[in-house]
């Protein structure tokens, strides 16, 4: 989009990330008692202090957001209301999203589109439609994937815990080419993009098919979520090796 890199906005979405994502490891503690017993084991006895660190790293990211562009924080939000909604069932008739197959993996990724997105956006004279409405598209589908992979992993206890996934639904092998098939919509966009942008786009897309093919229901927890939550790190590592090459 041509946005400046501003140190402030990307610091204030890395808290929110970290506030949100470890709130949903406290509402998920019945899931991961099958899926991931050591995650359960960590928290046991910490679920307060996470839960403190958890709400101070929201408020310190919208403080952040707000210094820069008071806008900002109604698009950080988003997530927020998204997690609520995703993880509570606001009525004992009404299912949890995070229940409904689909919906859940659809929702995650909207939300971390429009603000991974719109952040940035926002610091622009002039928003250009094709470029947001591109990286909008490529975030949605990238989260929907990475989200359904986890999914993947959290098969059994998800089964067992009577909560219907994609994978659940579809099993394993239907699910995969699923993700194969979304993947594979993403290659218009290098017709769109040049020079850098195309070198970036072109290495996350190719990160997708590797995660895709290279993980299932029998991947070790740890390794998964290490490649998958620290895939931009590694991106930006791969990034700075080939400027450093050429």
């Amino acid at each position: 989009m041509g946005a400046p890199p501003n140190i402030s906005i990307c610091f204030s979405v890395f808290l929110l990330t970290f506030g949100i994502y470890s709130i949903n490891k406290l509402t998920d503690i019945k899931e991961d008692a099958i899926n991931r017993p050591d995650r359960v084991s960590f928290l046991k006895g910490r679920e307060r202090f996470i839960l403190i660190i958890s709400v101070l790293s929201l408020i310190l990211s919208a403080i952040l957001a707000y210094s820069n562009e008071p806008q900002v924080v109604l698009i950080l939000l988003v997530p927020f209301i998204a997690n609520c909604v995703y993880s509570s069932q606001i009525h004992p008739s009404l299912p949890r999203l995070k229940d409904i197959p689909f919906v859940k993996n659809i929702v995650v990724g909207l939300s971390w589109a429009i603000v991974c997105t719109l952040m940035p956006a926002v610091t622009l004279d002039a928003i250009q439609f094709l470029p947001v409405a591109s990286i909008v598209y490529l975030m949605v589908i990238k989260d929907f994937i990475n989200s359904t992979l986890c999914d993947l992993k959290d098969v059994n206890g998800d089964r067992e815990s009577g909560v219907r996934t994609i994978p659940v639904v579809l099993g394993p092998q239907k699910t995969k080419k699923i993700l194969l098939t979304l993947n594979c919509t993403l290659l218009p966009l290098l017709l769109f993009t040049k020079g850098r942008f195309l070198f970036i786009i072109s290495l996350l897309i190719l990160t997708e098919y590797i995660f895709i093919f290279s993980f299932s229901e029998s991947s070790c927890p740890s390794i998964l979520e290490f490649f998958i939550d620290g895939e931009w790190l590694l991106t930006i590592a791969l990034l700075y090796l080939a400027r450093l090459i050429c």
